[in-house]
């Protein structure tokens, strides 16, 4: 065991009364620093680290409290969420010695936190706090439940970049409070690893693996296009993992080909939902032909496994086409087949479209209407959505702070196998301001209107959300 680690082993236990700090390795604290008026000034561990040991004591409290009622997926989060939150301290805690008479100087002292480690610049990534207002949190049709919910999320990252490689491992915890409708409050947890290297001048490869872990109401009607038909408000836990790999090659100067792989894993505990399991392999290309015309094609191959429920594969093959109309106006589009094999082992052939017309009014405006028609399955259904949307979108950035969206969309999905239908019409409106180069505020509307040939099903929707972010 190294002298730091022996050393944050001592922090975290201690005897009755008062903690016992001992003195941190010379070399480990010059370590840490923050950087103000390019010098690095070490930090003062006695000063910071009486608070986080504090906060550990009662985080092992809390995961004692997990293991004697008997709830492992409990105790983990817990264990997470508390080292997690201590590290989140320090970073902050660490910058006590300096004045912060502003926000600016808050955020500005927060973005100068780091911890250099064989390489690694390891720092705090993010911060989020906000207010939303739901006036129908189950989605119900009928005997509508209302609420406030505010929510709030931290982040860290650590960080490699190389002269080809770059590395990225991003910790998140997020914590939803319902005010009215206790019972639906939840945590989530969640880490991504990047990899990104420059094979070549002609070769490039990317990976990324997502893991989160929620216990957020299982309502999964978010989308239209990914819904439940049932509701179940009980307490369970939802671990999803998503992990993609892609290979990218310039074959010549005007073609360049992609193959990419994907690998979801849902998997359902404390509710009556099958586990989940998808892989899909695709190759894309696309060919300069001349300054204003790029051809473009796709095949993709994926199939859905539910635990114990069978399977269905989709083969899609889509040629396409990015054409400049004049120099602000564009066209994409894809058109092609899937051949279907669906849960019933009854095989399909259904059309595939996706289209985009984008109009850039000026440098800071951008108008697009787009059409898709596809087909898809989702980790909640054991069928296959045969869907398809249209939706105007405009955005604007008003000023150099000031930036604003609006889209209206109208879609209709059916499920082939359970004869059900959906017709959606919905609106989003999102107002972003950068307070300052770090902290942005928020402020978000959104309508659904949805319709279905079952009578429990359908609902009128309308949220508001107000908040802050402050990314470093």
């Amino acid at each position: 065991m190294s002298k730091t680690h022996a050393w944050l082993v001592l922090c975290a236990y201690s005897q009755r009364g008062k903690p016992r700090i001992p003195v941190l390795p010379e070399r480990t604290a010059e370590k840490w620093h923050v950087k103000a008026n390019n010098e690095q000034r070490p930090v003062k561990p006695r000063e910071v680290f009486v608070e986080i040991v504090n906060l550990l004591r009662i985080c092992c409290l809390l995961t004692c409290i997990d293991r004697k009622v008997g709830s492992l997926a409990g105790f983990f989060k817990t264990a997470f969420t508390a080292g997690l939150l201590a590290t989140v301290l320090f970073f902050i805690s660490s910058k006590n010695g300096y004045a912060l008479e502003s926000i600016d100087s808050l955020t500005q002292s927060l973005d100068t936190l780091s911890y250099e480690y064989k390489g690694f610049d390891i720092k705090l990534k993010n911060l989020s706090m906000g207010e939303t207002y739901d006036d129908n949190i189950t989605y119900a049709k009928e005997d509508k439940l209302e609420d406030f919910i505010t929510t709030l999320g931290v982040g860290m990252s650590a960080l490699y970049e190389g002269k080809t490689k770059t590395v990225e491992l991003t910790a998140n915890i997020g914590h939803q409070t319902f005010a009215k409708n206790s019972d639906f409050s939840n945590d989530t947890q969640g880490m991504t690893v990047n990899f990104m290297n420059e094979l070549s001048k002609y070769d490039r490869m990317s990976l990324t693996n997502t893991f989160t872990h929620t216990d957020a109401p299982i309502f999964f009607r978010s989308d239209i296009f990914q819904e439940q038909s049932t509701t179940t408000t009980g307490k369970f836990d939802i671990f999803k993992n998503k992990f993609h790999a892609d290979y990218s090659r310039d074959v010549s100067k005007h073609m360049n080909i992609t193959v990419k792989y994907d690998n979801d894993t849902d998997i359902f505990a404390g509710v009556d939902l099958s586990n989940s399991f998808f892989n899909r392999i695709g190759v894309e290309s696309n060919y300069t032909f001349t300054q204003n015309t790029v051809f473009l094609a796709s095949y993709d191959f994926s199939n859905r496994l539910f635990e114990n429920e069978g399977n269905a594969s989709i083969h899609t093959i889509t040629p396409g086409l990015r054409q400049y109309i004049t120099r602000k106006i564009y066209f994409d589009g894809k058109a092609g087949l899937s051949y279907i094999d669906s849960f019933d082992d009854e095989s399909l052939i259904r059309p595939v479209l996706d289209t985009a017309l984008s109009y850039e009014i000026n440098k800071r405006t951008l108008a697009k209407i787009s059409f898709v028609e596809k087909r898809d399955t989702n980790p909640y259904t054991v069928d296959i959505l045969d869907y398809w949307r249209t939706t105007v979108a405009v955005t604007q950035q008003v000023s150099e702070r000031f930036k604003c969206s609006q889209s209206v969309f109208y879609g209709s999905g059916e499920y082939i196998s359970f004869d059900s239908t959906y017709k959606l019409l919905g609106a989003n409106t999102l107002i972003t301001y950068d307070i300052n180069k770090n902290l942005k505020g928020n402020l978000a509307y959104t309508f659904s209107d949805v319709d279905s040939n079952i009578d429990t099903n359908g609902y009128l929707k309308n949220t508001v959300f107000l908040g802050l972010t402050a990314e470093f």
